[in-house]
């Protein structure tokens, strides 16, 4: 068995049964959480989509936290030792974002940090400055997995307009074993920018967690002290 590091926190993943795309029963987000324990990791924040055209924010947090309430209640129950859960949300960018009055009720629990994702086309302008009122407002943009957006968008308005603001970065554990994909992210660990990682692990087949190889890779290519530094923002972000 692997010897991990201590403090992994797994800070993107979609392991509440049937709120999103992510786990389809309660077995499955049981099984995705015995996976993120076998890989070393202690806590994990779910982070279940919301999207504004589908939904509300009241009835985003009612479905979700309902089904929240329904796996810690099996786990506590059966005394099963899992990593800890902190709720959150990966919300879409949507016009007036800034002026959502439930905009608190989608951050990490407990915090004003709030995970970002952004649209997969050409970026406009409205975009920017509902990010900078997101900022102006006193919450912390936490921008989704940053390297997946080149292509629609180009690395140079990403680095020079979006990370220009006070914004932080999350980078997929995928993405460390994508050679298109991680040479995007080696560039945000020269420049400083990556800020924590996340599995962002959806399933049991497809898109099922290896958070374990990013922090083998992070380890091995830039040593264990810049893993604890990732590792401690994802702590400070979640409020420990």
């Amino acid at each position: 068995m692997t010897d991990y590091p201590k403090g992994i926190v797994d800070f993107h993943s979609h392991i509440l049964p049937g709120i999103d795309d992510g786990a389809d029963s309660l077995e499955t987000s049981l099984k995705m959480l015995s996976v993120s324990k076998s890989q070393g990791v202690e806590t994990i924040v779910s982070t279940s989509h919301y999207y504004n055209f589908r939904e509300s924010v009241d009835s985003f947090i009612s479905r979700r936290d309902d089904a929240a309430y329904k796996l810690l209640k099996h786990i506590n129950e059966h005394d099963l030792d899992l990593p800890e859960i902190v709720v959150g949300a990966e919300v879409r960018l949507f016009p007036d974002i800034s002026r959502e009055e439930n905009l608190s009720k989608l951050c990490i629990e407990g915090t004003k940090n709030i995970l970002i994702e952004m649209p997969y086309s050409t970026w406009s302008g409205w975009m920017y400055n509902e990010i900078y009122a997101i900022i102006t407002r006193g919450y912390t943009p936490i921008m989704a997995h940053i390297e997946r957006y080149p292509g629609p968008v180009s690395e140079k308005e990403i680095t020079g307009k979006l990370l220009s603001m006070d914004v932080l970065v999350q980078c997929n554990a995928d993405s460390f074993s994508d050679w298109k994909l991680k040479r995007f992210v080696k560039k945000l660990i020269k420049q400083g920018r990556l800020t924590v990682i996340g599995s962002d692990c959806h399933n049991l087949e497809q898109r099922i967690s290896h958070i374990d190889d990013a922090i083998c890779y992070i380890t091995k290519k830039y040593g264990e002290e810049y893993l604890n530094v990732i590792m401690k923002n994802a702590a400070y972000l979640i409020g420990k």
